[in-house]
């Protein structure tokens, strides 16, 4: 499985094209079962980039319990 050991596209690309895949919103866990099949990203790089895309203004990241997060793409105004 050469695909799982290099990465071919950004994973924040990954995460993205995933959210749209879903319609605009998915649960962290849910998006880290999708991107896993693709990449070998770990869950706390699947963080990371989820926190560069907030900070970029491209997801908006929602806390609904302690270790449960929804994922949504951000509004383009």
């Amino acid at each position: 499985m050469f695909f799982k050991t290099w990465r071919n596209l950004p994973l924040e690309y990954l995460i993205l094209e995933e959210l749209e895949r879903r319609g605009g919103r998915a649960k962290d866990s849910e998006l880290y079962e999708a991107v896993s099949r693709r990449t070998s990203a770990t869950f706390i790089e699947l963080l990371k980039a989820l926190m560069k895309l907030e900070m970029q203004g491209l997801v908006e990241v929602i806390v609904i319990k302690e270790d449960i997060r929804e994922v949504r793409l951000a509004k383009k105004d």
